[in-house]
């Protein structure tokens, strides 16, 4: 969703409240503002579309059906996926404390954790039905994800509430990549076409795993979304911390918790076997779409754009400064 375009005047629309000098009191006070009305939408969308319960919305007989199809290298995916989305109750409980002061950030967090926790029991629930797991195999898998803690910390630009928001944008986004990879590598094991069949239509439900990674893959990209509307509203009253933040976030990038993980060399030695993720896919799949949803046209863009919002006056304000697509910041608007 480009920043800037069509979109502009709405992208830009000063909250009626505001009008005076731009303070870092009043930046603060409209961006506050902002973000409550984004996570309003996304709450309220939360409940409406994305309420769904693993052990009650899964195919899960299906998955016991298909589930000699898969491959060792695609269980070994799945596993290693299980064991980084069980780490999100360290994530919740490093972010609270950041947004401890902050009611409405501290609720988006909570929320945010909340649909994610649904998501390493999708997981379990898709290796123990495709019987490519135990009880007792899982068990003992969650057992040694539980002795190791992940800290948010350990990322570059992860410290401060923007960072976290910033980093969680590039996160969910990449996440998001590897279940819709997953979903066809499932599909394509199981033997059916990348899109949904004329039956999986009409039911309203994909084959057994392929469902699972599915819906899933909405939550991904709906937190992807919210993120980075966040990150689009620090950009608009604090340029120069924003663009700084993701400075770091962008160089220092990885997904969390991979070499803490139980199985950290059969998912790895998977990743590389099955051509999974690489630097270029992150750059070609991640990177580059966040710069274009951020209004940038590529990394050069974001470069120039970094460079140049160091310079901006601190007086002005979203009234008279916009991002071109090059990354240059005109000065004058409205």
């Amino acid at each position: 969703m480009p920043w800037f375009d069509n979109k502009l005047s709405t992208q830009f629309h000063l909250p009626e409240i505001i009008k005076g000098p731009w303070t870092r009191e009043a930046r603060q006070s409209a961006l506050d503002r902002e973000v409550l009305e984004l996570y309003i939408e996304y709450f309220g969308r939360a409940m409406q579309v994305r309420n769904w319960s693993p052990w009650h919305n899964f195919p899960l007989e299906e998955m016991r059906q298909w589930g000699k199809r898969l491959s060792d290298e695609t269980i070994n995916l799945i596993e290693g996926f299980l064991g980084v989305e069980e780490y999100v109750g360290d994530y919740v409980l490093e972010s609270l404390e950041v947004f401890r002061d902050n009611r409405t950030r501290r609720n988006m967090q909570l929320q945010w954790g909340a649909e994610e926790a649904k998501h390493g029991v999708a997981w379990e629930l898709v290796l123990k039905h495709s019987l490519a797991r135990t009880e007792e195999q899982l068990k003992a898998y969650l057992d040694k994800v539980r002795e190791h803690r992940w800290s948010l910390k350990q990322h570059p630009g992860a410290d401060t509430p923007l960072g976290v928001n910033a980093y969680a944008m590039v996160q969910e986004r990449a996440t998001y990549f590897n279940y819709q990879e997953m979903r066809e590598r499932i599909r394509e094991e199981y033997g059916l076409p990348s899109n949904p069949t004329t039956e999986e239509q009409k039911r309203g439900c994909e084959v057994g795993a392929s469902e699972a990674f599915r819906v899933v893959g909405l939550d991904e990209i709906a937190h992807h979304g919210i993120f980075l509307k966040v990150i689009q509203t620090y950009i608009k009253y604090f340029p120069s911390m924003a663009f700084e933040t993701l400075t770091h976030v962008f160089h220092g990038f990885e997904m969390p918790a991979l070499l803490i993980i139980p199985n950290a060399r059969a998912f790895l030695r998977a990743v590389r076997r099955t051509d999974f993720y690489s630097g270029d896919i992150h750059r070609e799949h991640v990177q580059n779409p966040v710069l274009k949803s951020l209004g940038l046209d590529g990394l050069e863009a974001f470069e120039k754009a970094v460079q140049l919002a160091r310079k901006l006056p601190e007086s002005l304000g979203p009234d008279s400064v916009k991002l071109s697509r090059t990354g240059e910041w005109v000065v004058g608007y409205g």
